[in-house]
């Protein structure tokens, strides 16, 4: 019979050694070793210079460094504080040989040599080297032994020259040496990379015949030298410019808060600009970052494609140079948003009148962006008009303004949450505080019932925030009305526009002025689900004609897609801002291109202005709920007439009205037609009765009947009128 085998018995697991400790730990061990030697610094510093703070070992430590070293043993502290700081940097990939020991060897000697010196400066006493002054113990037995071999003509000035001599030539030496610079690739090596190998530790356990990986330093910070960055973040010693002085029936802009900025962290954005490098090269593109804007959100990489080798297929086989294509870097997205650990990452491909790619990188710590110190910011006064508004701040940070009578309407998507709601708050503060309800009307339309309702009781809103649908297609309908009754006024005036007839009525002053008019939907998807014929023709007719009369739309929605966004409103919509989408497709339905889907949120936002090619990405401007209370208390107090107007009626209730009537009208109308038909008989009374009317409501349904040729005319003595109308043919007809 075949020997019977017994599997081998697993190994047991291994105990754990220094062996394994030290390759748990290898990676931090740099960071522990520079800890520790600062500390020690620091606690040799202090045993020095305040002795009576210093007790038992610390105490003991400071009395041996002043007996042997005298003044000398701040060196010591000086020494450990500098060695643990050169530990504690990054990596820079030198060697520990050659000049560096003879820069080691050089700083020893002028070390000892400022001992001896110390010592003859102080007459070689002994007493005062055993009290712990001048070069201590050891600078005394050096001075000595100098003084014997020099013989007693070595007088204290001859050696103090010669001693200082020495201590300036160690310390010339030290300090001239440079350090081994880290190898260039020469211009025989642009456009070829060499992959570089990973990090791997191998520590031998015992009783196992495998290896343990240990996982080597964060790339953040171990990158090579060629991809090492020493970009400087300079701080602006420019003075802010004088802001002109505010009209006096505006509130003051003490009332808002003001923004405090963060200084960028400078190493952090070295070792991303680095990481990007490095991360292009091992996908074979050669690219430099040549420079970063900082903004409040996101920090955009300038890289400069660069240029690839390749063997020429002529007869001589010369290196041809090809420029690197801007799609190849656009489609590493996702790798460098794997390679950085950023939450979303956004190529800007390239950018508009730049020479180079922009990356946008999330900051570690966003920064939120105020209202008042863009309102008191130079752009702003430079855009000098009426409806200038803040929208925030871009990717340098530099305040963006826009101005709405240019655009002339403004259509804002993104999902809930991404900032929308937002926006529309900030973007009212801003005309509020500078426009009075003499200059600016707002008309307010939010069928959510939560988010503009809190603007009510503002003296520049016409009546209240409208939330119900019935009456929002009657303010709609008023505002074409209005549209259409100003342009008969500025025919009549002979004005080419709003701005030219209020400068022929300054100039009368005895009419009032045309305000302008913002209409903001908060959001445009129920309407279009309610009522999308009547609101996609009211919106495109207003989009089209209102701009003249200074009638202005901002419409948002948080559902971008074709049956809310159509072609006809998206075409009439120039000025386009997108928030986060849930997809590319959102974002093309809003601004005709990708990237809305990469946006991080909570204000961060694309816009595009009418004149320009491409989306702008800024971070939003916040307003809290508090700075809107004080605006709107500011204007209760101080614009009492236009308070009264805010708590009338407002101007569209009529033309309300007239569409309930014209609606009950054409519902009674067709009843009273079935009735007459079924029954064959047509008189008021009947239909007083059927209908639950009263006899003038009644008459004039006889007389509209007539006129559509339903019944015949009156035949006098109280007889009933002849209908004209069989059951079929009134059914063929359509009744």
């Amino acid at each position: 019979m075949p020997k019977e085998t017994r599997p081998p018995p697993a190994p047991a697991s291994p105990p754990l050694d220094l062996l394994t400790v030290y390759a748990r730990f290898q990676p931090y061990l740099r960071d522990i070793s520079g800890v520790v030697l600062c500390a020690l610094a620091l606690m040799t510093l202090v045993a020095l210079a305040v002795p009576h703070w210093a007790g038992g070992l610390l105490h003991w430590w400071g009395d041996v460094l002043h007996k042997f070293l005298g003044w000398g043993s701040y060196w010591v502290a000086l020494a450990l504080g500098l060695l643990g700081l050169w530990v504690l940097r990054p990596p820079q990939g030198e060697r520990l040989k050659g000049r560096f020991w003879l820069r080691l060897f050089a700083l020893e000697i002028a070390a000892f040599a400022s001992l001896a010196l110390l010592a003859v400066l102080g007459g070689l006493d002994p007493m005062r080297a055993e009290a712990g002054l001048d070069g201590g113990r050891v600078g005394w037995g050096l001075g000595e032994l100098l003084s014997i071999l020099l013989g007693p003509l070595g007088l204290p000035l001859v050696l103090g020259t010669i001693l200082g001599g020495v201590f300036l030539l160690a310390m010339i030496v030290a300090i001239g040496l440079p350090w081994r610079a880290p190898r260039r690739a020469g211009p025989a090596a642009a456009g070829r990379f060499i992959e570089e190998a990973p990090v791997v530790i191998e520590a031998p356990l015992q009783g196992a015949a495998s290896t343990q990986t240990v996982p080597a330093a964060p790339r953040k910070l171990a990158l090579p030298p060629q991809f090492r960055k020493s970009f400087r973040i300079e701080d602006e010693d420019r003075p802010p410019s004088e802001p002109p002085e505010r009209d006096a029936r505006l509130p003051s802009l003490d009332m808002l808060v003001n923004e405090q900025a963060s200084r960028p962290d400078e190493r952090h954005i070295n070792q991303t600009a680095g990481l990007i490098e490095k991360t292009l090269a091992e996908f074979g593109i050669p690219a430099r970052v040549v420079g970063f804007r900082v903004g409040p959100t996101v920090t955009q990489f300038a890289v400069e494609p660069g240029y690839l080798e390749k063997e020429n297929s002529g007869e001589n086989g010369d290196a041809a140079r090809q420029k690197v294509r801007v799609a190849q870097i656009s489609a590493l997205g996702r790798d460098l948003t794997l390679a950085l650990a950023a939450e979303r990452l956004r190529i800007e491909a390239p950018v508009p009148g730049r020479p180079y790619v922009g990356i946008e990188v999330p900051n570690a710590r966003s920064s939120i962006v105020r209202l008042r110190p863009i309102l008191e910011s130079e752009a702003f006064y430079k855009t000098n008009s009426p409806l200038a508004v803040a929208l925030g701040r871009d990717v340098s940070g530099a305040p963006y303004i826009a101005d709405l009578a240019r655009m002339p309407h403004l259509l804002i998507a993104g999902t809930t949450g991404s900032g929308k709601s937002v926006c529309l708050a900030a973007l009212t503060t801003c005309l509020v505080m500078n426009n009075t309800p003499e200059d600016l009307r707002l008309v307010m339309i939010d069928p959510k019932m939560v988010e503009l309702v809190r603007f009510n009781g503002l003296p520049h809103l016409y009546g209240k925030v409208e939330t119900e649908l019935q009456r929002i297609l009657g303010v709609l309908h008023w505002t074409v009305a209005e549209m259409d009754r100003r342009y008969k006024v500025l025919e009549s005036s002979r004005s080419r526009n709003i701005d030219s007839y209020n400068r022929k009525i300054r100039r009368r002053r005895d009419e009032r002025l045309l305000p302008h008019i913002v209409v903001m939907v908060d959001e445009l998807a129920d309407l279009m689900m309610s009522a999308p014929d009547q609101t996609e023709h009211t919106l495109v007719r207003l989009a089209q004609m209102a701009r003249a009369t200074g009638i202005h739309l901002v419409v948002a929605t948080q559902r971008p897609g074709v049956e809310v966004v159509t072609g006809l409103i998206k075409a009439n919509f120039p000025a386009r801002i997108a928030f986060t989408v849930a997809s590319s497709v959102d974002s093309r339905v809003i601004l005709d291109s990708v990237g809305a889907e990469s946006l991080l949120g909570h204000g961060d936002m694309l816009f595009v202005p009418p004149e320009a090619s491409g989306p702008v990405r800024l971070q939003g401007v916040m307003v809290s709920d508090s700075e809107v209370e004080r605006t709107i208390t500011f204007w209760q107090k101080t614009w009492v007439e236009s308070a009264r107007e805010a708590d009338a009626s407002p101007p569209w209730e009529e033309t309300i009205a007239q569409e309930h009537a014209l609606a009950e009208k054409d519902d009674l109308v067709e009843q009273a037609v079935v009735i007459v038909r079924s029954s064959q008989r047509a008189s008021a009374s009947m239909l007083q009765r059927r209908l639950r009317i009263g006899y003038p409501r009644a008459a004039r349904l006889i007389d509209e009947l007539e006129e559509m040729g339903v019944i015949g005319p009156a035949q006098g003595g109280g007889r009933e009128r002849e209908v004209l109308v069989e059951r079929d043919d009134a059914q063929e007809e359509g009744f």
